[in-house]
């Protein structure tokens, strides 16, 4: 049963190494993001925005006024470093921030 199981493994890293050769992106987890929020995107983040939209490498975010909106745009770096070390460089390429109707978290 163990060899049955170390196949199974050999076959699905084979799998996953010829998508990427393919090109085929990297899976990711948007519920667990969405989920984790908080402790993913720590703050300023956290407090200020909400996971909206991914697509293409790009995250969209809410945010919940113009003044966060400007903040976080200055530290948009630090969040695509934070996202790459826990979902894998390179799945989060950039993040796009618009205003919108998101409740500041306390």
């Amino acid at each position: 049963m163990k060899d049955d199981h170390e196949a199974l493994r050999k076959i699905g890293t084979g799998i996953e190494k010829m998508l990427r050769d393919l090109g085929m992106p990297e899976m990711f987890d948007v519920a667990r993001l969405v989920a984790d929020w908080p402790a993913i995107a720590g703050e300023p983040f956290a407090s200020m925005s909400t996971p909206a939209a991914f697509g293409d490498g790009v995250l969209t975010l809410v945010a919940t006024d113009g003044v966060a909106a400007s903040l976080l745009k200055y530290r948009v770096g630090d969040l695509v470093g934070r996202l790459g070390e826990r979902f894998g460089e390179g799945v989060v390429t950039s993040v796009r921030i618009r205003v919108g109707g998101v409740k500041k978290r306390l």
